[in-house]
């Protein structure tokens, strides 16, 4: 029986997200089957190699989620008996191992550190593996949206690092040498920005042997962007928002700069649809704190 040919469809589609409007066409049943032994599959082989590259995409794919823990993570607080309460969103946290240590056991400990950021200080999360440009030391970059006091970072740290066989460096007088972390809490989203830039979304390459480069919780695959079909968008609503906006055009797409949730009193409805979305995100994203105090 002869299979059924259906019409080519082509329609615009509309996204909402933290980072504004985004529409672009949607193709339907313009696909063709490609066999499999034909010259266009061969091309697109990927022939393995010793390394694995961050390449520009994943780049862009890395520093949007981080972009989007930052946006839908709820305002924390907590408390330090030095410099009393501060509020922030998001932490940046740097992880190092002594030089002693090799790069398999610091990929180890860094997996378990992964786990306990997960499954006990409640945190979502983005990470990236990096290369020291001087020493090519192995360390570890993580965004996270909940509060660890720097004395139990220190002392988690560093026993997973001592539970991996590694001899731990003493000072002139006998005693431990200094923490192998930094704890930075960014106070302005040009902060956050510049820490995005310079650690988080730089294309990069690292040995295979190291696994992948970044990674984040699985909590942020389940905060989808809304999508909206050409007919059901308030495009007086949308034109209004364009009026003053940054608006960058494509031959397929187009984007609108905007933060939705400052729009509400000229496009009410696209205000509250948004809305809605973002705080089921904030509620998914922005588990208990277990602690307050530093």
């Amino acid at each position: 029986m002869k299979q059924k040919q259906f019409e080519p469809l082509v329609y615009w589609t509309s996204k909402l997200s933290h980072n504004g409007i985004t529409s672009y066409k949607q193709f339907e049943h313009c696909g063709r089957r490609m066999h499999k032994h034909s010259l266009l599959n061969l091309v697109q082989t990927v022939i393995p190699t010793d390394t694995r590259n961050l390449n520009e995409t994943q780049s862009r794919k890395t520093r949007s989620l981080c972009q989007k823990l930052a946006y839908y993570s709820g305002t924390r607080s907590f408390s330090s008996k030095k410099t009393g309460t501060h509020n922030f969103k998001i932490a940046f946290l740097t992880l190092t191992a002594p030089s002693s240590a090799s790069p398999e056991q610091s990929l180890a400990a860094f997996d378990h550190f992964l786990d306990y950021l997960r499954r006990t200080a409640n945190a979502v999360f983005v990470w990236k593996k990096e290369l020291g440009e001087t020493g090519r030391a192995l360390h570890f970059h993580i965004m996270l949206n909940n509060f660890i006091p720097y004395y139990i970072v220190n002392w988690k740290w560093k026993r997973l690092l001592i539970n991996e066989g590694i001899i731990w460096p003493l000072n002139a007088d006998g005693k431990p040498t200094e923490s192998h972390y930094r704890i930075e809490l960014p106070r302005s989203n040009k902060a956050i920005g510049h820490y995005l830039s310079k650690y988080m979304s730089k294309a990069y390459a690292l040995p295979r042997i190291y696994g992948y480069i970044s990674g984040h919780s699985k909590l942020l695959d389940e905060c989808t962007d809304i999508k909206i079909i050409e007919s059901d968008i308030p495009f007086d609503e949308l034109e209004r928002i364009m009026n003053g906006h940054k608006v960058i055009h494509g031959s397929y797409m187009s984007h609108i700069c905007v933060d939705l949730l400052r729009v509400k009193k000229i496009a009410p409805k696209i205000g509250a649809l948004f809305e809605s979305q973002y705080l089921q995100f904030v509620e998914i994203l922005t588990l208990p704190q277990k602690f307050n105090y530093c």
